[in-house]
């Protein structure tokens, strides 16, 4: 006889899912003591429903649901402002900065030292004009057809007018990340605006919510090797050193 019958094997598993983003058949099966089949059985069904989604051997979370960068900026907010404290430490003296679309980077805009001589580009009006308050900072808006859940302009003239610059350090704005795909996007357009400004950046950051860690949205747009800061909340060895194994300084806010 099985440990947990069918509705209760599919609630623990939701229950992993919520507390640690990830979970691997082989792991699960003699944890609920079934098989890895049935395992596998279990998660598609989880999948199907739209309560996870498939990797190979197990499961992960699905990207947080998306909402407006005004009702996002409302959200966790505690968490960004210490993401974007932590950001300031990678922050040099005269650098080109590009600031994507996004409710943390909201929080990084008012938080940026004037006396360093920094130019900021974003896609984002909302960032715009809490950058017109730091008269130190000068600021570049650049166009495009504004998307409003992205909150910026993420079309093709958004993307060709990245072509104009060559950025020291680019803040990308992501929906969620996985060990297996690394970062990706709700949106399609999103994502190709993004593989855009990577491309044109000299290093690359990102501020990640805890909760967007070991999810998956449905375009990935850059590898966990590609990046050179990862500014998170989650003091985690095994997330540290899957990083740093590429390169990439891990910085912990808080």
């Amino acid at each position: 006889m099985e440990k947990y019958s069918l509705e209760e094997r599919q609630l623990l598993i939701l229950d992993l899912l919520a507390s640690h983003h990830k979970v691997m058949a082989a792991d699960l099966a003699p944890q609920l003591g079934t098989t890895e089949a049935t395992i596998r059985r279990d998660l598609r069904h989880l999948a199907d429903e739209g309560r996870c989604k498939r990797i190979h051997g197990g499961a992960i979370s699905l990207s947080p649901q998306t909402s407006t960068l005004t009702e996002r900026s409302k959200n966790q907010v505690n968490e960004k402002q210490a993401l974007a404290l932590a950001a300031l430490k990678i922050i040099k003296k005269d650098q080109l900065i590009f600031l994507d679309a996004s409710s943390t980077h909201l929080s990084l805009a008012v938080l940026l030292p004037e006396q360093l001589g920094l130019t900021v580009v974003t896609n984002s009006p909302a960032i715009a004009v809490r950058l017109l308050e730091r008269k130190g900072i000068r600021t570049v808006l650049i166009g495009g057809e504004l998307d409003y859940m992205v909150g910026g302009a993420v079309d093709i003239t958004a993307a060709e007018s990245i072509n104009k610059f060559r950025f020291d350090l680019c803040f990308l704005g992501v929906c969620a990340w996985s060990s297996d795909l690394g970062f990706s996007a709700i949106h399609y357009q999103d994502s190709e605006f993004k593989r855009r400004v990577a491309s044109r950046s000299g290093s690359l950051a990102v501020l990640c919510n805890d909760d967007k860690m070991e999810s998956l949205a449905s375009y990935p747009f850059l590898h966990s090797s590609e990046l050179d800061y990862l500014i998170c909340s989650r003091q985690d060895a095994v997330l540290m050193s899957h990083f740093e194994a590429s390169g990439c300084t891990v910085i912990t806010a808080g």
